[in-house]
């Protein structure tokens, strides 16, 4: 009885898991080499869109140590259709706060932030989609303290 109770509750968790992260429709991060993102290093991402009609919410995804010198993080951000046509953006993404506290979810000395980027876009076709990340701080010798960079695609409720 003791053992059914234990994995029924894990089933439970499992499931519990699952589901919150059922609007997911593409996510991935990329690794920063020694943590030191240099300007030339861009970050591109390709998934497969395969909704035209249901809107989507777009996340831009990062991830930073205590290292890192700056508050915030500028970002060039390029959306590539299948068509080929090319939206771009440029992006601030505020780390921390006016105190400096980091405003991402933190385990030890690493931060892990989502910050909307677009809400309720929708795809224009079916395809490929690449969505490149490329930092904009004009920091001659790289950011030191961004561990990853991602992109979250999911629908949007």
């Amino acid at each position: 009885m003791h053992k059914l109770l234990k994995i029924s509750f894990l089933l439970v968790v499992f499931f519990g898991l699952y589901s919150c992260d059922s609007n997911k429709v593409y996510e991935e991060y990329i690794e920063v080499e020694d943590a030191l993102w240099q300007k030339e290093n861009i970050a591109s991402f390709k998934f497969l869109a395969e909704d035209t009609i249901v809107p989507h919410n777009l996340y831009i995804n990062i991830r930073n140590t205590g290292d890192y010198a700056y508050s915030n993080l500028y970002l060039f951000v390029t959306l590539q259709g299948p068509d080929g046509n090319l939206l771009k953006d440029t992006v601030n993404c505020k780390l921390a706060d006016k105190s400096g506290k980091w405003l991402g979810k933190g385990i030890g000395d690493l931060w892990d932030l989502q910050m909307p980027y677009i809400g309720g876009f929708k795809f224009a076709q079916k395809g490929e989609y690449t969505f490149s990340l490329e930092q904009a701080m004009r920091v001659e010798n790289g950011l030191d303290g961004i561990t990853d960079v991602g992109l979250r695609v999911e629908t949007a409720d």
